[in-house]
């Protein structure tokens, strides 16, 4: 899938969790991701027609002046020669595509980047996930303890009541195990 402006402005993101990331925080993200894309992207509009411009610039050589039966051939104008300006315009060229090339990395870096960070958004919801797992689990096993315990007590005051009562038997019937 190719991820333009418009796929990053339109995508949703399902909330599982009460506990999950803001969706106000992760469309300002977005938005600004969509904003740096977009002025990338006019920058590169600008300069590739920039060099566009500096391609249709470059001097069009003219056509050898036609040679008559019976006149000497014309000469052409006479124009300085400018030594300077093809290496200038060379330069500008190369600079253009220079930072053409530099633009489309800073492009390319920012994609990746947004995946990494994408990524890492997908892994903190999914320890986070996890962790609400985990922190529900150890309510039930909480819960089972304190089941346990209260059934312990339950046992142990049953059990003394029966010892108390066995007391009391042996208590009142001192009589038959008096020695006489």
């Amino acid at each position: 899938m190719a991820i333009t402006v418009q796929a990053i402005e339109s995508k949703e993101f399902k909330i599982k969790r009460l506990n999950g990331y803001d969706p106000e925080d992760v469309d300002i993200f977005l938005d600004e991701i969509c904003d740096f894309i977009i002025a990338l992207q006019e920058e590169k509009a600008r300069l590739q027609a920039q060099l566009n411009a500096q391609a249709m610039a470059t001097p069009v050589v003219p056509a050898p002046y036609p040679y008559t039966q019976n006149a000497a051939p014309v000469p052409p104008p006479f124009t300085p020669e400018k030594k300077e300006e093809p290496a200038e315009k060379e330069n500008t060229a190369e600079a253009a595509q220079k930072l053409l090339a530099r633009a489309q990395k800073v492009y390319d870096d920012t994609i990746a980047e947004a995946k990494r960070e994408a990524a890492q958004i997908l892994s903190g919801a999914k320890q986070h996930n996890s962790l609400q797992d985990l922190e529900e689990e150890k309510a039930e096993l909480e819960a089972e303890i304190d089941m346990l315990k209260a059934a312990a007590r339950d046992y142990r005051n049953r059990f003394l009541r029966l010892v108390e009562d066995q007391q009391h038997v042996l208590n009142s019937e001192k009589a038959l195990f008096d020695e006489a």
